[in-house]
């Protein structure tokens, strides 16, 4: 079988929430889930789903306003992990965004996401600067990497 990643729809928003809560240590709640599903306009937050076989195993949050576009969420279930879903999320998401008009997109990394930075910084992602103590952590505060890229 092979691997398709499509938009999000509402019926999905349940599944991103279950996936978000197993891999995230502050995961977004059903609203807000549900408020990228299926939101595939300028200006509003769009989810993107990767799936095999009717499964679904990652998703993407991103928006965009304009020529800047933002990724806000990557999450891969945690049995999926270490099989590029993450790579293949996030350039389904670039390409989605070129082709909407935008030029530069805009992301923030906790500090110590190894993972996450690699990826970013194996697609073109540079450091634009931290954001200091900026995402909650069981025993206080991390900082936020800000990085971006141009499209």
């Amino acid at each position: 079988m092979s691997r398709t990643v499509r938009p999000a729809c509402a019926a999905d928003a349940g599944l991103l929430v279950a996936i978000d809560a197993s891999v995230n240590i502050h995961p977004w709640n059903a609203q807000q889930f549900a408020a990228a599903c299926g939101g595939a306009s300028l200006n509003k937050q769009c989810a993107m789903v990767v799936e095999e076989g009717g499964r679904i195993d990652g998703f993407v949050v991103f928006s965009q306003v304009l020529d800047e576009a933002s990724i806000y969420s990557i999450g891969v279930h945690s049995a999926q992990q270490r099989k590029g879903l993450g790579h293949l999320l996030l350039h389904a998401a670039l390409l989605k965004m070129k082709e909407a008009g935008a030029t530069r997109c805009f992301l923030e990394v906790r500090q110590s996401n190894a993972v996450a930075r690699r990826l970013y910084e194996g697609n073109g992602f540079e450091l634009d600067g931290i954001r200091k103590s900026y995402y909650p952590t069981e025993g206080g505060r991390e900082d936020a990497l800000l990085m971006s890229r141009c499209l």
